[in-house]
């Protein structure tokens, strides 16, 4: 059976990776890696649901070592031709993995930082987001990072969005502990949503926390991107205050995603 995203891969940067806001959002989640890792050469990477492989790029040309990983063989395709494209041959490893069911021992090292962005957790059920937690210990060196971008529960842009179209449904879809199905261009695919309260009490056992922080509090999204699409104008402020309202961690259940940063204890 073919994976989720298999049928949009050679066109997903188009779609959600190079949309208006979708660009915008990820320039602050590279801005907060970047503070994070100041120094970043060298120090080895897994990321997880990589999709076609943006940050996977940006991350090696800033120096780290990259296990760039999806459950998406075509996505995985792609990403491998980037790599070739770019010739990162020596710092990116496009590889298959499944979320639900790999093995730990499958890696044959320790990472400094495992990265999961935008969504690449809701694609996976609550039972499988525990294991995942019992896992990333054995996979990081000591005091290593996890850093993922979430989608919570409730999305105030949405919800407002939506209700103001009288699409009640759409404006309150996240607000669900239910799997949440979904028409991606085509495609069925499973979702489910996690507050930061969810995560950090899956990770408490191993992990400190050291961050949360909205992504798409000021800064619609994507599922607005047609509405704004001609309204650059309008969407370069809103990302200037989007940049005020990012340390404060109290928005984060109700942004369009956010941070969460966990350290290994």
């Amino acid at each position: 059976m073919a994976a989720p995203f298999d049928h949009i891969a050679s066109s997903y940067e188009s779609i959600f990776s190079r949309s208006a806001s979708s660009k915008l959002q990820r320039r602050q989640v590279w801005s907060y890696i970047e503070r994070v890792f100041p120094e970043l050469y060298g120090l080895e990477m897994l990321e997880l649901n990589c999709g076609s492989g943006e940050e996977a790029l940006m991350f090696s040309d800033k120096g780290y070592n990259i296990i760039a990983t999806d459950v998406s063989s075509e996505m995985e395709k792609v990403t491998q031709q980037k790599v070739e494209k770019y010739s990162w041959k020596n710092q990116i490893s496009p590889q298959y993995l499944d979320l639900d069911s790999f093995d730990e021992s499958l890696f044959d090292k320790k990472y400094d930082l495992i990265f999961s962005n935008f969504g690449g957790l809701n694609s996976i059920s609550p039972d499988s987001l525990k294991q995942l937690f019992l896992k990333l210990p054995m996979m990081l060196k000591p005091g290593g990072r996890f850093v993922s971008i979430v989608m919570p529960k409730f999305c105030l842009w949405e919800s407002l969005y939506f209700s103001f179209k009288l699409e009640f449904k759409k404006a309150f879809r996240r607000c669900t502990s239910q799997e949440v199905i979904t028409n991606i261009h085509g495609n069925i695919s499973k979702l489910w949503y996690y507050n930061p309260s969810q995560i950090k009490q899956w990770a408490k056992r191993s992990f400190q926390v050291i961050a949360t922080k909205p992504i798409g509090i000021v800064l619609p999204p994507m599922a607005l991107d047609s509405f704004f699409f001609r309204k650059k104008k309008l969407l370069i402020t809103l990302h200037k205050l989007e940049k005020k309202m990012t340390d404060y961690s109290l928005y984060s259940g109700i942004a369009d995603h956010y941070i969460i940063d966990l350290q290994l204890k």
